[in-house]
């Protein structure tokens, strides 16, 4: 169950023109998202320039690093999965 943080409770209703809609709704689908969280997501990381799915392929190359080398060197492997984590509050 979400928190009340969590919790998507606002709506803002947008205005845009019909061109804008299907340029953004093609990079929705493009990214495998719907229009609404494609515009929450470019909203909220708009400083970062990565997008939700481009994070997510970080984070699993990174925890593919962190565990290839968690046996050798676990104070490296540890510092890669801190860095990531870093990238999600940008």
């Amino acid at each position: 169950m979400k928190s009340q943080e969590e919790k998507k409770t606002r709506r803002v209703p947008t205005r845009m023109t019909q061109g804008q809609y299907e340029t953004i709704k093609a990079k929705a689908k493009a990214r495998n998202m719907s229009v609404s969280a494609f515009i929450v997501d470019s909203a909220a990381h708009v400083d970062n320039n990565l997008s939700m799915p481009q994070l997510l392929q970080i984070q699993n190359l990174a925890n593919l690093a962190a565990d290839a080398c968690e046996k050798s060197d676990p104070e490296i492997a540890t510092e890669i999965r801190e860095e990531v984590s870093r990238l999600w509050s940008l």
